[in-house]
């Protein structure tokens, strides 16, 4: 890939990055983390990777996560994301591409430093359905924390998972593909 000449030869300046996305920063870098449920003793691994793509104007975020089932195999899932802002509305929105094939749309949520967003129930482990879901991201001092909350029907969230991703000081990440 080529370099970016400096800004005084380019024609068009790098357009300036838009506050919200710059709170996102904390999600840039290579990530890994073992979650676990709040009920029962079920654990999960996970790697994030993300990275400013097209002068800092999306990110985008590749993840891998690995559930142990009990009879010794692994259930992996693997999702591509890009978050950026939808010029019309100018709200923070996220489209992730599942690897079966699959793509769910996101409005994202900007609270202090936590960023939420709806996400689909769980259906594993629990007896009582989950009738929605959220997750919430925040900065953790080694990485970020995501929690999964869920409603079982009360209106209100409960804690369902939690997974602290800690940054690999060493990983490189590439800002451009």
């Amino acid at each position: 890939m080529m370099d970016t000449p400096p800004p005084d030869k380019l024609v068009h300046g790098p357009k300036e990055q838009d506050l919200r996305l710059q709170r996102l920063g904390f999600l840039v870098g290579h990530f890994q983390g073992e979650g676990k449920y709040l009920k029962g003793s079920r654990q999960f691994q996970k790697d994030v990777a993300g990275a400013w793509q097209a002068g800092g104007q999306f990110l985008s975020l590749r993840m891998r996560v690995a559930y142990p089932l009990k009879d010794g195999r692994v259930d992996v899932h693997d999702a591509f994301v890009i978050v950026g802002l939808n010029p019309a509305n100018k709200q923070l929105e996220a489209r992730a591409y599942t690897d079966s094939g699959g793509m769910i749309d996101y409005q994202l949520e900007v609270a202090g430093q936590e960023i939420c967003f709806p996400d689909r129930p769980p259906r594993h482990q629990s007896k009582t359905k989950a009738l929605r879901a959220r997750k919430v991201l925040c900065p953790h001092e080694r990485g970020f924390e995501e929690r999964l909350e869920v409603d079982f029907g009360t209106g209100d969230y409960e804690p369902y998972s939690l997974i602290i991703m800690i940054k690999e000081a060493d990983a490189v990440v590439s800002s451009e593909t």
